[in-house]
């Protein structure tokens, strides 16, 4: 299961960059993101000749595709959260200055327990399959869909006749939670509850399926259907990988 590990999360820590649209323009971050989820996929063998190797070669692969990114307009947009700044930092800031002293706290109190426990977790490769299949099924999964789509994103646009934009970013977030949900979960075993998300979906759309609007109709199952695929096939794979039945 080690080498499963390595190549999904090596998979993870190469495109989650170019995946998350705050993150791609900007290589000070990309490549510090991928160099340190390399390192995490690679954490049982990061003392050997191999780490050696592929996590220098991992980020220079990661550099040459910061170098495409910049250069492709089809890669999918920012979702904005609806908080200003000056709000969010008095929010986000305090919290996690509060949990770095819970945690400072814990280890103290616990002594190596905490390391000990920490280090369990990082070098479990259950949890590291899960995890970088989660990342690649989210992020990864919505730059294959926003290419997909785009030809008949394309054509779709030039019939609409609204007057009211939508939001901008909104169609990436909510594929974001779409496949996140349901690669949760199928890889849970439970497959048969994804119609919960499905259903969602189609009631937030019904008033644009209902209108005759067979261009819209046909983008929107082109979208889901992909979409949930994708993560569906994500997460199948990974069940196999841990030893278990492709959908449960």
């Amino acid at each position: 299961m080690e080498l499963e590990r390595v190549i999904i999360g090596l998979v993870a820590a190469l495109l989650l960059p170019y995946s998350i649209p705050a993150v791609r323009p900007r290589a000070g971050i990309a490549l510090p993101l991928t160099a340190i989820y390399a390192a995490y996929a690679l954490a049982p063998v990061l003392a050997s000749a191999t780490a050696g190797v592929l996590l220098p070669a991992t980020v220079a692969a990661s550099w040459g595709l910061w170098r495409l990114a910049r250069t492709d307009a089809h890669m999918q947009g920012s979702p904005h959260i609806l908080i200003s700044r000056s709000v969010a930092g008095t929010i986000f800031a305090p919290l996690g200055f509060s949990l770095a002293v819970a945690g400072a706290a814990a280890a103290l109190h616990t002594g190596t327990g905490v390391l000990s426990g920490a280090r369990d977790l990082i070098l479990d490769d259950r949890t590291a399959i899960v995890v970088s299949g989660l990342l690649v099924a989210t992020f990864i999964g919505g730059e294959v869909v926003t290419h997909t789509l785009h030809p008949f994103y394309a054509e779709l646009k030039k019939a609409e006749a609204e007057e009211m934009e939508p939001l901008k970013g909104a169609g990436t977030a909510i594929g974001w939670l779409e496949r996140s949900m349901t690669y949760a979960l199928a890889v849970a075993g439970r497959p048969e509850a994804i119609v919960v998300v499905v259903g969602i979906k189609a009631l937030a759309r019904f008033p644009e399926l209902q209108s005759n609007q067979k261009r819209f109709a046909e983008y929107f199952l082109i979208g889901s259907m992909s979409s949930i695929g994708l993560a569906l096939l994500i997460a199948a794979v990974v069940r196999i990988v841990l030893g278990e039945k492709a959908l449960g």
